[in-house]
């Protein structure tokens, strides 16, 4: 719903649309420590063949029929399979199924991770790997980026495809450890101090050069690592059974909302569109970015939960 951040004006709108940018660019990199958190230890639960299978069974369905979905409404009136088949293997469909390639090249490492993960002494092999994909592809580029100096080709080539590993290794690491406070709270200092750097830095940059600049546009820049970092660690460290206790929510119910979480991402931008030309709503409101996103969420969690009832077509939303 905040998709007017990547058009630059000078227009008050943009400037919150930024604010929410900030805030809110934790999504991608913790999706993935949660899957590092989650995953790694597979072999606690079962064999490397049903990891494989339970993946990509929940991941290549709904991509490949949801893609396929959003390319009829798209282009329903000149349907090309041949075209269909390249826009899909580029991600061209739609922009945000840039994820679904990664996590699948994410989930093929998780293996080998999980042999290294599986004796305590390989701890410090672990955080020897995100200490040097953090110091060289999210400080030492991102300021080579700042300062316009060439990164060097032969780690950029490995870091490109490689960098999101990291968010793997710190979702497993930060989860099966417990900080104390002072380092939790050095930690969400990083993390706000993250959020006014990259908010201040592409404010004053894009003003300047009068379109937007996307040099912290870069979830594995260290804004965004440490902001995610924060944002796992303070969520991990919550006393969730008090809140929902006090607020009388029931946990079981919060589980089969939470279910519908991938079922929302497959969906909401095909919601959101058609919702957005029929109800001829302004992406600049302030309301369409705020109310708009508990409604759009509150709806398709809705149409989730009742393709979850159907036999076979829930596989679609799984």
């Amino acid at each position: 719903m905040n998709g007017i951040v990547h058009s630059y004006t000078q227009a008050r709108a943009w400037k919150t649309a930024l604010v929410f940018e900030v805030i809110c660019y934790w999504a991608v990199p913790v999706f993935i420590m949660l899957s590092g958190a989650t995953l790694i230890k597979y072999r606690e639960r079962y064999d490397t063949k049903t990891f494989f299978k339970k993946r990509f069974m929940k991941i290549l369905i709904p991509w490949i029929i949801w893609s396929f979905v959003l390319y009829i409404v798209n282009n329903y009136k000149n349907i090309n399979i041949l075209q269909f088949e390249k826009d899909f293997l580029y991600c061209r469909i739609e922009s945000i199924y840039w994820f679904f390639p990664l996590i699948l090249y994410l989930y093929f490492l998780i293996p080998v991770l999980s042999i290294i993960a599986d004796k305590e002494e390989n701890r410090k092999m672990l955080k020897a790997i995100f200490l040097f994909i953090f110091i060289f592809r999210a400080v030492i580029y991102p300021i080579c980026i700042i300062f316009n100096v060439e990164f060097p080709k032969v780690f950029n080539d490995f870091l490109s495809q490689n960098a999101y590993i990291m968010f793997l290794i710190l979702g497993y690491l930060l989860s099966t450890t417990n900080l104390p406070k002072k380092k939790r709270i050095i930690i969400y200092i990083l993390g706000v101090l993250s959020m006014i750097i990259r908010y201040c830095y592409t404010y004053y940059f894009s003003i300047k050069e009068g379109k937007l600049n996307r040099d912290l546009f870069d979830y594995c820049s260290f804004v965004s690592v440490l902001l995610a970092i924060s944002v796992f660690v303070f969520i991990k460290n919550v006393k969730w059974e008090k809140i929902l206790g006090k607020l009388h929510i029931n946990p079981n119910t919060l589980a089969k909302i939470s279910s519908c979480s991938f079922g929302v991402y497959l969906i909401h931008i095909l919601i959101k569109t058609q919702l957005t030309k029929l109800l001829n709503l302004n992406p600049y409101s302030i309301a369409y970015r705020t109310v708009g996103v508990i409604v759009l969420y509150i709806i398709c969690v809705s149409i989730v939960w009742v393709i979850k009832k159907i036999p076979i077509v829930r596989k679609i939303v799984p």
